[in-house]
């Protein structure tokens, strides 16, 4: 039993991490089921679509090593293309844009135009002070 505050947070900490890690890879292994058995009935690019979401979730989030990841997606997309069926892909939405607004033509005025560079000022055009050796 922890004695000290901060080791009191860290299990604390840890039992809710592990709920949410134990929720995930749940998640992942009916993900998979749903997958599988999508593809014993010849179909399923949609089930395979969704485990390769939640996969690449739970990779990103550390609840499963990258490799781990990559190797069920590559197990079901494989099973996938044997099949020959393709992943259903994104609907492409046209973003909607919006025309920049009219600028009014400004003239130069007098003064803007006739406006000269700034002269140096006594500071900048003063030598700096030798080096003592």
């Amino acid at each position: 039993m922890p004695q000290i505050k901060s080791a009191k947070k860290a299990k604390k900490q840890s039992a809710k991490r592990r709920l949410g890690n134990v929720v995930t890879k749940n998640v992942i292994k009916k993900a998979k089921k749903a997958a599988s058995a999508a593809l014993a009935k010849k179909a399923g690019a949609a089930e395979v679509k969704k485990l390769v979401s939640v996969v690449d979730k739970a990779a990103k989030n550390h609840v499963i090593h990258k490799n781990k990841a990559a190797r069920i997606k590559s197990k079901y997309l494989i099973q996938l293309a044997k099949l020959k069926l393709a992943l259903p892909k994104k609907e492409k939405v046209k973003p909607v844009v919006k025309k920049p607004a009219a600028k009014k033509a400004t003239k130069p005025t007098a003064k803007s135009a006739a406006k000269k560079p700034a002269k140096k000022t006594a500071a900048k055009t003063a030598k700096k002070p030798a080096k003592k050796s």
